[in-house]
């Protein structure tokens, strides 16, 4: 099969870009008073952190989300360039999230526009072996 998740994204395990937003992320409160707020960075992808109790009232689907982007199932509605992360997680957790969501993006991204695979599929597949990475 040929390779989907480029090398380089491995890498965010021990980034200092990933470090940064977890001590960015523990200076946040743990209940945002607006919907979100843009945390930072990572390479070319912005980190947006969001409110679930606000953003749930208009997309029901954050009452379990943790964590997801442009990409992910039923939210295409996040912009391409952005990852949108639930505040309230511990920093480990924040980290794992993180992680699993950049990766899971760029598998998905590959699949949908390299691969012609359709977004469920490609949600099952990339989310199915990110897990089995630890994230």
């Amino acid at each position: 099969m040929k390779r989907i998740v480029p090398y380089r994204l491995f890498e965010s395990l021990s980034s200092k870009a990933i470090d940064l937003l977890v001590e960015d992320y523990e200076d946040l409160p743990r209940e945002l008073s607006e919907e979100s707020a843009i945390l930072g960075t990572y390479n070319h992808l912005i980190v947006r952190v969001i409110e679930p109790k606000l953003v749930s009232q208009s997309r029901p689907e954050w009452d379990t989300y943790k964590g997801s982007h442009h990409w992910g199932k039923k939210t295409d509605y996040i912009p391409e360039n952005e990852i949108w992360i639930v505040s309230g997680l511990s920093p480990n957790e924040f980290r794992r999230i993180l992680n699993h969501e950049i990766i899971e993006r760029e598998m998905m991204r590959a699949l949908q526009e390299e691969h012609g695979m359709d977004p469920q599929t490609s949600w099952s597949q990339a989310h199915f072996y990110v897990k089995q990475l630890g994230f």
